[in-house]
């Protein structure tokens, strides 16, 4: 009986063991602490490992793993050496639903492998990366014990600079577990309750009279006694303003200087190790698909430029004549000054001493256009079209600014999720972009300036736009209405608030409504040590970027089959054909035609201005008694459009009739391909 209860017993505890150390199963109704999810990505490798490979980038100064994802069948080439897509999420920390998404994605794209052809024929020859958490230090400050935001590592710093590091912190005075605001009656306030929501403060506006009544502060205590509240809390980078694209000096969050956190180092590192690739999917508070401004400083490759006068004598130009970057390239070409150097837009660049670019480049901006038309109308189908609004630009410093501007591949971000804001319907006699596509321009010039201020407003053009501006570009010619809606639907859908209105007060009727009032902490009365009579309220951490666990699926499962969409359009460079054609005297004249059949083209335009993007180099190899009679052992090709675009390279050989050549194209962000051509 012993025996066999001993037995039992063994069996029992062996039977759990195993079931323990068995892979984790993703699920998407709970968001995943740091070490969760790291535990995730080597589950998924234990249960996949001919599909998944771990790749530890490096720690957060938390001395949490940064972990990184690939994912690759096997085949006759190296993953690490195919096109390649890298999907980060979640610099900020705050962006918890990033970090889902990524997940989502990774598991999406590892279980459909053998069900599904599409991500079959992807995975045979691309590799994705994927980097779900990209800020770990910051993200667990949702899953402490005390719930905060900030968006900075762990690195300890001396924010006030009295000597000391995070030693004036955030408190939880009314041990509700998270951390609000605090308001104070002063007479040097500037807040106010707002009339219409008096939970809701409001700066006072002396234009209207007003005087403020509060002062606000988050809420803690002075814990260093310099009269200043919370000035030196835990934490010192925030990750997503560190990199080196127009960072701001002198802002104490980005860093001293650019790429000084560990994380944004290894990061860094891990991109500049992998030249193979060539498209950067990202989820962050950043949307880049919905609002195409960057950093906001215009100047555009597209743009017309004159030539400094001391080139323009040089090269025989009239200094006073506008040329784009395109046709200057095109003249300088012709005119063979570089001295067999392919002249592109990072020399034209110097030339014009244009400096680094801050727009998107305008040859780039047709593809961007259609990826962002391809989102709008995917957004309405799934009826999620409420993340049009309130779209949020890149920031200084920022990841996806570094990939585009300086890593020089195209970049998409999308942030998910936001509050979502109540439906107005038009009124019937409204004026909206339905109704613009199908106006004739008389019909237009007919509309009341009322009906199309209204319309403006509605669509969130900024206030300089008023309607005889419109009015007289469509009088002129300019623009017919089907364009000016085109246009309309382009524009980013800025915030608007209607007379009386608090800017943030769908957020707390949303709360209010949704969560039951859980948002949003009412003020309190509470006695403070130094600042007296307070009280205590405000929105709730996190509630305004990480939508309930609830509600997420709908939006992951859409953003994650749009990215694996993208996916399937990576550049393809193939060998479309070879000619040869014997021209006597045992000359023969040699064509290869290289041929892109994926979307993408082989290197956005700014990759080429920045330097970052790397040419196709067409290499002929003879054999002996064979000789190059015209043309170039090596041709470089520095771009092949998607969509089938074909660029050629030509050579006159001569050689005995029957022998071969061998002719290779090689990137690194496409791979090589090879073929064998007959002399006859």
């Amino acid at each position: 009986m012993k025996r066999f209860l001993f037995g039992f017993l063994f069996l029992f505890l062996s039977s759990a063991l195993m079931l323990s150390a068995l892979p984790q199963e993703l699920s998407f109704d709970t968001y995943h602490n740091p070490n969760t999810v790291n535990s995730l990505l080597k589950s998924l490798n234990t249960k996949y490992p001919q599909l998944t490979k771990i790749i530890n980038i490096g720690k957060s100064e938390g001395n949490i793993d940064l972990i990184v994802l690939r994912i690759a069948a096997q085949g006759q080439v190296d993953p690490d050496s195919r096109t390649a897509a890298f999907v980060s999420a979640n610099l900020e920390g705050t962006h918890l639903v990033g970090t889902e998404a990524a997940l989502m994605l990774a598991q999406k794209l590892i279980t459909k492998y053998e069900k599904d052809d599409k991500i079959a024929q992807l995975l045979k020859n691309r590799t994705v990366y994927v980097a779900p958490l990209l800020n770990p230090d910051a993200a667990k400050s949702y899953f402490s014990d005390v719930r905060f935001e900030r968006q900075t590592n762990d690195k300890p710093t001396d924010d006030d600079a009295d000597g000391m590091v995070d030693e004036d912190g955030l408190d939880d005075l009314n041990n509700d577990g998270q951390i609000t605001q605090m308001r104070v009656k002063d007479p040097e306030g500037t807040w106010l309750p707002h009339p219409n929501k008096k939970r809701l403060m409001k700066t006072a506006d002396a234009n209207k009279g007003e005087m403020g009544i509060y002062k606000i502060y988050s809420e803690g205590l002075d814990n260093d006694g310099d009269g200043e509240y919370n000035e030196d809390p835990v934490g010192g980078i925030a990750l997503n303003r560190n990199f080196p694209h127009d960072f701001e000096y002198g802002i104490k969050p980005a860093g001293f200087w650019p790429v000084s956190a560990k994380e944004s180092i290894a990061l860094l590192e891990f991109l500049v190790k992998r030249d193979n690739i060539a498209l950067v999917l990202n989820f962050s508070s950043e949307n880049t698909v919905l609002n195409l401004q960057q950093t906001g400083r215009a100047q555009a490759a597209g743009d017309k430029f004159k030539v400094p006068e001391r080139f323009a004598n040089f090269l025989g130009l009239d200094p006073e004549q506008e040329f784009t970057m395109q046709e200057l390239i095109d003249l300088l070409n012709s005119m063979n000054i570089g001295g067999g150097i392919e002249i592109d837009e990072s020399i034209v660049a110097m030339i014009l001493g244009l400096g680094p670019a801050m727009n998107i480049d305008q040859q780039d901006m047709p593809m961007i256009q259609a990826i962002q038309k391809e989102y709008k109308d995917a957004l309405k189908e799934a009826k999620l079209e409420d993340l049009e609004k309130r779209a949020k630009g890149v920031g200084k410093g920022s990841f996806v600014a570094y990939c585009y501007f300086q890593y020089g591949v195209p970049v998409f971000s999308t942030d998910l999720w936001k509050v979502p804001e109540p439906k107005k319907e038009p009124a019937k006699d409204a004026l909206t972009v339905d109704k613009l596509k199908t106006m004739s321009s008389e019909d237009f010039l007919a509309l009341d300036d009322e009906v199309v201020a209204a319309f403006l407003k509605d669509q969130g053009a900024p206030d300089n736009v008023k309607p005889d501006m419109i009015k007289k570009m469509v009088e002129s010619g300019k623009v017919d209405p089907a364009k000016m809606a085109e246009m309309v639907q382009k524009m980013p859908k800025q915030a608007k608030t209607e007379e009386g209105e608090h800017p943030e007060g769908y957020i707390l009727d949303w709360a209010d409504s949704v969560l039951e009032g859980a948002g949003f902490v009412d003020w309190t009365p509470y006695k403070h040590p130094t600042l007296g009579d307070v009280e205590i309220g405000g929105f709730v951490p996190f509630l305004k970027t990480t939508p309930p666990s609830s509600m997420m699926k709908e939006t992951l499962e859409f953003h994650t089959d749009f990215y694996i969409g993208l996916m399937g359009r990576l550049p393809t460079m193939k060998i479309k054909e070879t000619e040869v054609k014997p021209l006597g005297n045992s000359l023969y004249e040699v064509t290869l035609y290289l041929t892109n059949s994926g979307w993408f083209a082989t290197s956005s335009a700014q990759g080429r201005r920045s330097r970052t993007a790397w040419p196709i180099r067409v290499e002929l190899k003879t054999a002996v008694g064979q000789t190059i009679f015209s043309g170039r052992k090596l041709v470089t090709i520095p771009f092949i459009n998607g969509s089938g675009d074909t660029k050629k390279a030509e050579w006159t050989i001569q050689g005995k009739k029957g022998s071969k050549i061998t002719i290779t194209a090689k990137s690194p962000r496409l791979g090589s391909v090879t073929t064998t051509v007959l002399l006859e």
